[in-house]
Formats: C-alpha cells, sequence, structure tokens
C-alpha cells in the first residue's frame, strides 16, 4: 500500500499570502507617514511645529538608511514586483460586470499603475534630488535645501530660526536650518507651492488612500478576519472611512502648504 504524499504547498500561493502581509505592513506605514505629513499643514497655525519634531527624531535613529530599506524598501520591492505580476495577468471584466467589488477589483489595479508611477518619482525628488543636504557651518551640523522664493518664505523662515542666503539662480535661496525637520518642512512647503506638483500629489495620494484600504479588505479576507457576506459587507464602510481619513491627512498637507 502506497503512502499518501505530503501536501504541497503552491509557490503562488506563498507569494500571494507574501503580498499580503507586505501590503498591510505599508498600510500601517502609509498611516504614519501622513500622520507625519499632515503636521506640516501651515494652516494649524504652530509653523509645522510637529513635523519638525518627528522628523527630527527620524532622523535622529541610528542606520537610519539601513533601517529604511528594510523596513520600507524590501517590503515596498516585494509588494510592487508581485503586484505588477498579478496586474498584467489580470482581466478585469468591469464593463460586462458592473458589481461594488468588482469595480473595486478594477480599481485596485489602475491605483497600482499609479502608485509604481508616483512612487518612482516620489523617491527620486525627495530621496535624491531635493533632499535637504547636511554640512557643517563654525563646527556645527547644518541642513541646506535650495527654494524658490515667495511672499510667505521670509516671514516663515524668521519664525523658524531659518537664515536665507542667496543663490546662484535667481528667484531662488539656500535655506540654512538647525535641525533636518525644519528644512524637510521648507523643502515640502517648496514642493507644494507649485500648483503642478500640487494637483500630482493630491492624484497620488488619492490613489494611495484607495489602495490602501482596499487592500486592507482584501487582507482581512485572505487571512479568513472576515468570512460571512455579512462580515465582508459590514466591514466595505469602515475601510471607507480609513480611504476619508487617509486623504485628509495628505491633502491638509498639500493644500494647507499651498494656500498658506
Amino acid at each position: 500500500m502506497e503512502s499518501a504524499s505530503p501536501l504541497q504547498i503552491s509557490s503562488a500561493f506563498i507569494w500571494r499570502r507574501v503580498h499580503s502581509l507586505m501590503g498591510f505592513w505599508l498600510v500601517l506605514y502609509l498611516i504614519l507617514h501622513l500622520i507625519t505629513n499632515s503636521q506640516a499643514a501651515l494652516w494649524m497655525g504652530n509653523d509645522g511645529a510637529g513635523f519638525v519634531r518627528m522628523v527630527n527624531a527620524l532622523e535622529s535613529l541610528p542606520y537610519l538608511h539601513v533601517v529604511e530599506v528594510i523596513l520600507i524598501g524590501v517590503p515596498l520591492a516585494i509588494h510592487l514586483v508581485w503586484g505588477i505580476k498579478r496586474t498584467l495577468e489580470a482581466r478585469s471584466n468591469v464593463v460586462s460586470l458592473k458589481y461594488e467589488r468588482n469595480i473595486a477589483y478594477s480599481l485596485q489595479r489602475l491605483t497600482s499603475w499609479i502608485l509604481t508611477v508616483g512612487i518612482i518619482g516620489h523617491v527620486v525628488q525627495m530621496r535624491f534630488l531635493e533632499m535637504p543636504k547636511q554640512v557643517e557651518v563654525n563646527g556645527q551640523e547644518q541642513s541646506m535645501v535650495i527654494l524658490n522664493v515667495d511672499d510667505g518664505l521670509y516671514p516663515l523662515a524668521l519664525r523658524l530660526g531659518v537664515t536665507l542666503q542667496d543663490s546662484e539662480k535667481p528667484n531662488q535661496v539656500v535655506a540654512v536650518a538647525d535641525s533636518p525637520g525644519k528644512a524637510m518642512l521648507l523643502m515640502l512647503r517648496a514642493t507644494f507651492k507649485s500648483p503642478l506638483y500640487a494637483v500630482l500629489y493630491t492624484i497620488f495620494l488619492l490613489a494611495a488612500a484607495f489602495h490602501a484600504f482596499n487592500g486592507f479588505w482584501t487582507f482581512l479576507v485572505t487571512w479568513g478576519v472576515i468570512l460571512s457576506y455579512r462580515s465582508q459587507k459590514a466591514m466595505i464602510p469602515v475601510c471607507m472611512i480609513g480611504v476619508a481619513v487617509l486623504a485628509f491627512l495628505g491633502l491638509a498637507a498639500i493644500w494647507g502648504s499651498y494656500w498658506k
């Protein structure tokens, strides 16, 4: 009598679970990221003090770049690569079957492409092209960033205690701050002062908010947290509230900086 073969789990099954777990982790990171950025909204009246404190705390962590790669870069790469693979293999039937979850599935695929382009652009801009430089001035470490001049920049720099120096390019100045948080606050403000960037980041943000919480709903189904039709239906408005909260946090930073 032949012995029964051991249960085999396909690699596709394993990767779908890994993809789901990485997505859940990235949702948690996105919430923290947007809570931090929302405090850069200057209309709150405290000149972004909360944002400055949180950025300074993060920047003081030892081996920060290694931590970022391990906790953000690796999960993002896994989720992105497997997500693109699934998106290329998927076939949307939203035209013929206009059910609520079918529409959400198609929007999840669409937002995945928006996020792929947006994340690459965001990282290149914020982490490489416009990231404040750390320099030593009179024996003290300072953060420097190049900014476009506008009417509100000088009074804000004065309140923050940031020195503005002339730049080689017209209509630009070099801001010298005593902490990375202040320099990043001014960098973020300068980005969102651009109407083009404000619109692009709004699209990017809305796509991220929907993708995150629609993916969170799928995560709960995938891991058996909500199995019944009733529980799955009840979780949809909860996730939509999550989308609205994330959207508010991000829009506060973008348009609060643009208008103020």
